[in-house]
């Protein structure tokens, strides 16, 4: 038998979630300023399968390792400069830390990993994905730019013109 529900009682912090996820949701500002691209996840689960069927192996797999490193270290850095703004709804532009090499760090580092575990473990398949991968990411980039505009105006077309959009210099 269910126990009865406690209409009176207010969720706790934890179980209060942001805004467009379900209530009961673990999460806070990290997790949700923790964006997994699901275009980088597609293309490492599919790549990953293709290689359950037909092996297609590739090297040098000890490369990988300093890539995945990179990315990881780019990620962190990237969540680390924007602790305190929610990506999903900014209030302000993060350009510190190396939003000011990159106006999409977080990208560039799942492409590293991305990278690096194709190499790592010699799939091919993970690193044949890539190019589609970085069309979908593309997409979402120019989509999120588009946004950005609207909320911050000519703040981020200042913004947009010193830092690229992926790799540092114009």
């Amino acid at each position: 038998m269910a126990a009865p529900r406690d209409r009176g009682r207010r969720p706790c912090p934890a179980h209060r979630a942001p805004r467009g996820l379900p209530r009961g949701s673990h999460t806070n500002t990290t997790l949700t300023n923790f964006p997994i691209p699901e275009a980088s996840l597609a293309g490492i689960a599919a790549g990953a399968a293709l290689e359950q069927v037909r092996r297609w192996r590739v090297g040098p797999r000890s490369a990988g390792w300093p890539l995945i490193a990179a990315g990881g270290i780019v990620i962190a850095s990237a969540l680390h400069a924007a602790r305190t703004t929610d990506l999903a709804e900014p209030r302000r532009l993060v350009t510190t830390g190396p939003y000011a090499l990159s106006r999409n760090p977080m990208y560039v580092g799942w492409v590293l990993v991305q990278l690096g575990i194709g190499l790592t473990t010699g799939s091919g398949w993970v690193l044949a994905t890539l190019p589609a991968v970085g069309a979908g990411l593309h997409r979402d980039v120019v989509r999120e730019e588009r946004r950005l505009t609207r909320l911050f105006g000519d703040e981020y077309q200042r913004y947009s013109e010193k830092v690229g959009r992926y790799l540092p210099g114009r």
